[in-house]
């Protein structure tokens, strides 16, 4: 299904019925990396999951835009009210924002191997990254695509940990991504960033994490359970950054306890 969102077709799926429940989808990849979680959720909540703009199917035009304003928009287009919230990297960057600039229009909060607006933690750690930037600089995006597969899907793990049919779902969301310039359309940001107001986190909040994450990730899972009032964690072993992928099972069971809880 579609919807145009301040000026841009925002594709989105929908599945099941009762409490709307919105996932919202990594960096590295879109709308498809929630599928083995639909059936399990659909049997109690109103499943949305739209791809952000410039990812999966929806576009993005060459304007300025916001993905709070966003998200928001998706939200009053569908008459959603109040919403859990499930973000995973970038999505729960988002989450964390929404969650500041709109804390009325939600429930609960699930973050996932979070990202945080304002947070710099990756630059604690350049050698993480050089594969990615040294592919980056000659152009190659095929092996672009490869290292941060290594990066995010296998973690900290041994390259190739992790096995098909992923790997091949990895690359081709991921890769999807590639053809869209993110770069010439960047997203407004709030001000001040989450980084400096997680403490105005009202909703109950869950901090899933794979213990294989890579360290900037475990760096900001430790900022939130500091700084956020609500927060608690939850570890999935033997995981990286896509944990819900990894082991579904285990990440439905938590996540549906988590949200069914009083």
């Amino acid at each position: 299904m579609d919807l145009t969102i301040n000026g841009a077709r925002i594709h989105y799926e929908r599945t099941g019925a009762g409490l709307p429940v919105v996932f919202l989808h990594a960096g590295v990849a879109d709308s498809r990396m929630w599928e083995r979680q639909v059936a399990a959720f659909a049997k109690t909540f109103d499943v949305i999951r739209p791809d952000g703009r410039g990812f999966g199917k929806s576009e993005l035009p060459p304007r300025s835009w916001s993905p709070v304003a966003d998200l928001l928009g998706l939200m009053d287009e569908l008459r959603l009210k109040p919403v859990h919230l499930i973000g995973c990297s970038m999505g729960a960057h988002l989450a964390i924002d929404f969650a500041l600039e709109h804390g009325e229009r939600i429930s609960k909060v699930v973050l996932i191997g979070p990202g945080i607006g304002g947070a710099k933690f990756g630059e604690r750690y350049p050698e993480l990254f050089a594969e990615v930037d040294a592919a980056e600089k000659a152009n190659d995006m095929d092996a672009v695509n490869r290292a941060e597969m290594r990066l995010w899907l296998d973690g900290q793990r041994p390259e190739g940990y992790v096995k098909q049919p992923l790997r091949d779902l990895f690359l081709d969301m991921n890769g999807s991504n590639f053809d869209t310039d993110f770069n010439s359309t960047p997203p407004e940001n709030i001000e001040p960033p989450a980084v400096e107001r997680l403490n105005e986190i009202t909703a109950p909040t869950l901090v899933v994490v794979g213990d294989a994450d890579l360290p900037p990730v475990l760096d900001a899972v430790e900022l939130l359970m500091a700084k956020v009032p609500q927060a608690r964690k939850a570890v999935i072993h033997d995981a990286a950054h896509l944990p819900n992928l990894e082991h579904p099972d285990e990440f439905n069971g938590l996540v549906l306890d988590f949200l069914l809880s009083g």
